[in-house]
């Protein structure tokens, strides 16, 4: 004979089981996601204003990015007219916000309302962080003509023009990517000479 309250009771704790269970699962969702949102909250950029925070001061110096000669200074004999390279102030590499865009065209190829102060040389240097959502820029180069070079964002084909201030051509980006101060220094190595003239990274 098969005792009622004995099923009573087997049919809570089973319940009360799987509420257990579901509860360590809903906890540990929930541990993992605040995990998360700490991580990226220390690997993206401080934002302030609807931008991105840079810590780049006058007087730093530049130096690569990327590539084989990966934070070594730059030398302006080392880009020809219609190449670009990503740099960063020296010391400062931590910070994505910090991420520089240096270009050379021809002296006579910038026109309104490009800064002609922060420029040296034939080089200029923008924000290398799309103003849309915050990918990092690409260098279009156009050998047969170096002046009609252009900066594009592959992420959604945004498109600036070096040459007129980093003015958006196309795409969804929707204000240009901010100027900043560069000279070349008497060895021919470059630092940057001001904050940059205008907000950083996203701006939607």
């Amino acid at each position: 004979m098969v005792d009622k309250n004995l099923g009573d009771k087997g049919d809570k704790r089973g319940i009360t089981r799987r509420r257990f269970t579901l509860g360590v699962i809903i906890a540990s969702i929930v541990g993992a996601f605040g995990s998360l949102l700490s991580l990226l909250k220390i690997l993206a950029p401080a934002k302030e204003g609807g931008g991105y925070v840079s810590t780049i001061k006058p007087g730093d110096q530049l130096i690569y990015a990327q590539g084989a000669n990966m934070g070594a200074d730059i030398k302006v004999s080392a880009l020809n007219a219609g190449e670009s390279v990503l740099v960063y102030p020296a010391g400062k590499t931590s910070n994505p916000a910090n991420i520089v865009q240096l270009i050379k065209l021809d002296e006579g190829a910038y026109k309104a309302p490009t800064d002609i102060k922060l420029t040296d040389q034939g080089l200029i240097a923008y924000s290398a962080i799309c103003t849309h959502l915050g990918c990092t820029v690409s260098w279009v180069e156009k050998k047969k003509s170096p002046d009609t070079s252009y900066t594009e964002c592959f992420c959604h084909n945004s498109i600036f023009d070096p040459t007129r201030g980093a003015k958006v051509l196309a795409g969804p980006a929707p204000i240009p990517l901010a100027q900043i101060g560069i000279k070349v220094k008497d060895n021919g190595t470059l630092v940057f000479t001001s904050d940059f003239k205008g907000p950083i990274g996203p701006q939607v």
